[in-house]
């Protein structure tokens, strides 16, 4: 049986329990396409509620980008949901002009569907979403690099 458990010191959020089928949810990127996580099965998706007005997150972003870049030929998805009220033109500029992001997925979740179906209470909740379409891990890193790393290297071999 997986567990999802905190893994890393640092990280929290997140308590030992039995794995727990992902909610399902389509997005729109704000690059047009569409991101449904039940046609990710095989890979593991990492996906962070974010805004660009909070501080962590502008330094949470990033750093979800540089493990998109490092784990993504070992199959890894990573997806930023934006719960602010800004349009995607704007997305667009902020997470991929003034970040610099080249290795997520951008999306608008304006009227917070995904984050509720989530019980997404604070910026910068990361879930973690097994191979399997299983929930491994959710919860808050803070902006710890390696936390993150180790959660992600963690899934990977589940």
């Amino acid at each position: 049986m997986a567990v999802a458990a905190t893994i890393a010191a640092g990280a929290s959020g997140a308590t030992e329990r039995a794995a727990i089928r992902s909610p399902d949810f389509t997005v729109r990127t704000v690059s047009g396409k569409s991101f449904r996580l039940s046609a990710q099965r095989g890979k593991v998706v990492v996906f962070d509620f974010l805004v660009p007005s909070c501080g962590e997150c502008q330094v949470e972003a990033p750093l979800l980008d540089r493990a998109a870049q490092r784990f993504g030929t070992r199959g890894l998805r990573v997806l930023v949901l934006d719960v602010g009220q800004s349009p995607d033109r704007e997305l667009v500029s902020f997470y991929y002009g003034q970040l610099g992001l080249r290795h997520v997925a951008v999306a608008a979740d304006t009227r917070l569907r995904v984050a509720r179906r989530y019980g997404v209470t604070l910026l910068g909740t990361t879930v973690i979403v097994g191979r399997d379409g299983s929930r491994l891990w959710q919860g808050t890193w803070f902006g710890h690099e390696k936390d993150l790393f180790r959660l992600i290297a963690r899934a990977l071999v589940t």
